[in-house]
Order: C-alpha cells, then structure tokens, then sequence
C-alpha cells in the first residue's frame, strides 16, 4: 500500500514539475513579461495576455501575429508559440530636432553651431607613435561598445 501512495505522489509531482503550459511574451531587453500583448490568430481568434505575459489558445491555428504599442509586431508560426518564451523588441521612439526661439530676438542657430565648432575642434595630431591607441584596444570606448550593441540589434532583427 506505501509502495501505491509512494508512486502515485511520484507521479503527481512529476505532472506538476512539467514546464509552462502556456507561453509567455517578454520585452527581450529586460526578459520582464509584458502585460497587453494581443496575440492574433490566422484563424480569427484575438487573445490577450494578462499581468504575468500569459496567453492561452484554443482554436488550432498555422500563424499568428504578436503586437502591442511601442514593441515591434512579430508574426510566428504555431510551433514559435510553443515555446516557453516570445520576446518582443521594444521601438525606439526618435524625435526630431527642436528649436525655440523668442519672437523679436534675431539668434542663429547655424552661426552659434559653427563658432562652437571653432572653439571645440582639436588640434591637428602629430606624427609618431599612438600611446592612447593601446589603451584604446584594451579598454573600448563607449563609442565601441554602443556600436556593438547596434551590430547585436541588427542580428537579432535579421533572424526576427
């Protein structure tokens, strides 16, 4: 009789200890689950997902598309769904120049642009042996290390 209870709890934690049923969409950048995700279906059917980026279909479908405000859309086949996570790659929101100006003043923006340039440009470097250049290669500079997140992004949304 043990040796019954003993397997059948067994199995029962077994069954429990299964990963997700359901899958879960996540903002690639923080791997956060994302609340309001709507999940359309080739076949019709619109589903939400909830506080913890859950969602649940019940019509089989081929394809479905993933959108929601200020993260790009994805299309994904059936077998994308289901797998345990889908992320989403949020948009980058880009405004473009503004410039105030008070009535009445007469200010130029390209003249004061230009005079700073003046005042900020260095001096022509000399010939010879790049010291700075050595540390350059050991530390890279933000510069670098921002375009090689812009290569990652690129990656990642070629495969997207």
């Amino acid at each position: 009789m043990n040796r019954i209870i003993a397997i059948y709890t067994m199995m029962c934690c077994c069954l429990a200890a299964k990963a997700q049923k359901m899958p879960v969409v996540a903002d690639m950048d923080t791997r956060v689950p994302i609340a309001g995700v709507v999940v359309s279906t080739n076949n019709g059917q619109r589903v939400v997902t909830d506080y913890t980026g859950h969602f649940h279909t019940q019509l089989p479908f081929s394809s479905a598309t993933v959108s929601k405000k200020h993260y790009m859309q994805r299309r994904v086949n059936a077998t994308e769904l289901q797998q345990d996570t889908l992320f989403l790659i949020p948009q980058e929101v880009v405004l473009n120049d503004v410039v105030v100006t008070a009535p009445g003043m007469s200010f130029d923006m390209k003249k004061a642009m230009q005079k700073e340039m003046e005042v900020a440009r260095l001096p022509k470097p000399s010939e010879g042996f790049n010291l700075l250049g050595l540390f350059q290669l050991i530390m890279p500079s933000a510069k670098a290390k921002a375009q090689s997140r812009a290569d990652k992004i690129k990656k990642i949304l070629d495969k997207y």
